[in-house]
């Protein structure tokens, strides 16, 4: 390998190892609170949250993060109650938010620099089959501020969106969670409705079956 070649090589490795850091900001905002695009992405969204008085649930990609999923997600999704949207949507350029994007059905989306914010609309659908609807922040665990939607709410969330990756992250997260987290979660969804209660139980007894393996097998959490 002549001198040209290896200059080139290692411009490769070096570009592929900052894309691979800034992929993972969004993991090391969650759990190192490190300062990022991703926190102060957050931290201006808690400022519009708690001086608007406009609740914000943080769900999606960042919440299975929180709930034992480390896996980098490129946007920040947020439930907002739908008697609030409008309101939101008007203050949120006073806090850097750029809106790129505005549904009639509420399914908006801002930015803020290079980060992605996603709304999901209390009232809104998951997909067209779901048989139930968003929730509020509110029944989201969330009374005020921005903070990360409850685990049951959270996991509500992701049955009712029904993709693959969300059933993986639901997996992640009940390898990481307690007795008591089970439990709540269980009853919640029996109130919920008994779809989501039937593929929650299917869900758990796969991430069951992995810790198991992984038990066996070494794997550390």
């Amino acid at each position: 390998m002549n001198t040209d070649q290896q200059t080139r090589l290692s411009g490769e490795i070096l570009a592929s190892i900052a894309l691979l850091d800034r992929g993972s900001e969004s993991v090391r905002a969650v759990l190192n609170n490190e300062e990022n695009r991703f926190s102060r992405a957050l931290e201006d969204l808690q400022r519009l949250a708690t001086e608007e008085n406009i609740p914000l649930a943080i769900v999606g990609g960042l919440a299975a993060i929180r709930y034992g999923y480390p896996a980098a997600t490129q946007d920040i999704d947020i439930a907002v109650a739908r008697a609030q949207l409008d309101a939101f949507l008007q203050a949120a350029p006073k806090y850097g938010f750029k809106v790129v994007w505005q549904a009639k059905s509420g399914w908006h989306t801002l930015t803020h620099g290079d980060v992605e914010i996603n709304i999901v609309p209390e009232g809104g659908k998951a997909k067209n089959s779901a048989p139930t609807t968003i929730p509020s922040p509110v029944q989201l665990g969330v009374l005020r501020g921005l903070d990360y939607a409850s685990l049951p709410g959270w996991i509500e969330l992701k049955l009712s969106f029904g993709r693959q990756k969300d059933k993986a992250h639901v997996v992640e997260a009940m390898k990481k969670a307690g007795p008591e987290d089970v439990r709540s979660v269980r009853e919640h969804l029996t109130r919920v409705h008994p779809t989501y209660l039937a593929l929650f139980d299917q869900l758990l007894a796969e991430a069951e079956e992995e810790k198991a393996q992984e038990g066996e097998r070494g794997v550390k959490e």
